[in-house]
């Protein structure tokens, strides 16, 4: 279970980081992306909680009307309005996707600065939603963002059995990445099954990854 003195040395370590940015393997540090517009930025919260007592990370599927991403597995997120600054970007966009009824939510620290497939620069955050999420009785997602809401235990994404790599290639001139995937350990199964639907790839994955590993796996108390 997530409690204040683990959720505190978690807060302590990012802020050790450099800038209190948390790296995300696979971008390099100090690397200098031609931002596709520097006035459109975005962020995503990602959701650490107790669900039952145990402690997980929140996802969620995007929905088939919004305008990119439809169906895929995402932290909840969007852009920042005028003035407004990530973090507090991050959670106005997590209670507009999952409704001001699931309560209050922390802030752990900041991830370092991405790029998406668009070039939009996004902001990670690492956050704590206070209140346990149960089966989600008190959520209240939005109909035309958010499809369906699931988590994974803390437990089953640090078991290397459920972790896979698999390299991608945007196109011919773009180079080969290697990126992790989580939950979906046959690559020619039975793409109709729930646990393909919610398979964790993608920027998404790699943003998890690094924060498992750079920031709960060193915190995580002795069992």
């Amino acid at each position: 279970k997530f409690h204040k003195s683990w959720i505190s040395e978690m807060a302590a370590l990012t802020a050790k980081f450099p800038d209190g940015r948390v790296p995300i393997a696979g971008f390099p540090a100090g690397a200098k992306y031609k931002w596709k517009d520097q006035t459109k930025q975005a962020s995503v919260f990602i959701p650490l909680c107790n669900r039952h007592g145990v402690a997980s990370v929140l996802f969620t599927v995007r929905s088939q009307h919004v305008g990119t991403h439809k169906g895929q597995v995402s932290f909840p997120g969007g852009h920042l309005e005028p003035g407004e600054s990530e973090i507090a970007a991050a959670h106005r966009e997590t209670f507009e996707e999952l409704g001001f009824t699931i309560g209050n939510l922390h802030t752990i620290g900041n991830c370092q600065t991405l790029p998406a497939k668009t070039l939009t620069p996004v902001h990670p955050v690492i956050g704590f939603i206070e209140q346990d999420v149960g089966d989600f009785e008190h959520f209240e997602p939005s109909e035309g963002e958010v499809e369906r809401v699931f988590t994974r235990s803390i437990e089953q994404l640090l078991d290397p059995a459920y972790k896979r790599y698999e390299t991608l290639q945007r196109d011919e001139k773009s180079p080969k990445v290697t990126m992790p995937v989580y939950g979906w350990p046959d690559e020619n199964g039975d793409k109709s099954s729930i646990e393909y639907q919610e398979r964790i790839w993608g920027l998404t994955a790699m943003i998890l990854d690094s924060v498992l590993a750079k920031v709960v796996a060193p915190t995580r108390p002795e069992v």
